[in-house]
């Protein structure tokens, strides 16, 4: 197949080329050509430009981007998070993003897990995805999402760890259930009820503790 561009951006060159042909065989760019290749279908692009995919390296996907308010995470099942992953993936991927980095989610279920896999699968339609798992977090850290009153405290969160040996655990569980890369909430968030983001809230032990576990499982 090859796609006839009327205007392509070359990304090496910085400039803009005119009427340019990108030969793609199974579903790999092999050639910019100044003529037509013989042999293939042509998808006609004259009017319009083309350029490579972009990569967004910071989304969380399982939300509803309307609803911004902590408590929104725990109303959320991981069905729902899961549906608007799909919607939000597709978004994405209409507005020319070919690649996302999901930097973590507040499901316990892991939904982006089966996010990212259905994509890979065909099953959902969407950017291919990079996942986290937890956002590993201290508690009261960037990451707590229990911003309740002491007598109205929740279960604690399955993202929390405030020692060596549960950094370990969570960052273990993650690897498990499917995380290409692990999260650390290293300071506290810009918006968090809790917590300062000019403070840091793991130690380096803690952080290493994660990097070295993720490292051995080659992962990030």
């Amino acid at each position: 197949m090859a796609i006839k561009a009327g205007r392509l951006l070359d990304v090496r060159s910085g400039k803009i080329r005119t009427n340019v042909f990108i030969l793609v065989e199974k579903d790999r760019i092999v050639s910019l050509n100044d003529s037509a290749p013989g042999g293939v279908p042509v998808i006609d692009l004259s009017n319009q430009t083309v350029l490579p995919g972009l990569i967004d390296s910071h989304v969380h996907l399982l939300f509803d981007w309307k609803d911004q308010s902590s408590a929104s995470v725990l109303r959320m099942s991981s069905p729902q998070g899961a549906l608007w992953g799909a919607h939000n993936l597709r978004t994405y991927l209409n507005q020319g993003f070919t690649t996302v980095r999901d930097a973590c989610e507040y499901d316990a279920a892991y939904g982006q897990f089966a996010l990212r896999d259905s994509v890979r699968i065909g099953l959902v339609q969407g950017p291919r995805m990079v996942a986290a798992g937890s956002c590993i977090s201290v508690t009261g850290g960037h990451a707590d999402a229990d911003s309740l009153a002491p007598d109205q405290a929740l279960p604690r969160r399955p993202n929390i760890a405030d020692t060596v040996n549960e950094i370990s655990t969570v960052t273990r569980r993650d690897l498990k259930y499917g995380a290409d890369w692990i999260k650390l909430m290293a300071t506290g968030g810009v918006a968090d009820p809790l917590s300062d983001f000019n403070v840091q809230e793991l130690s380096e032990e803690q952080m290493r503790m994660a990097v070295e576990i993720a490292h051995r499982a080659r992962r990030r």
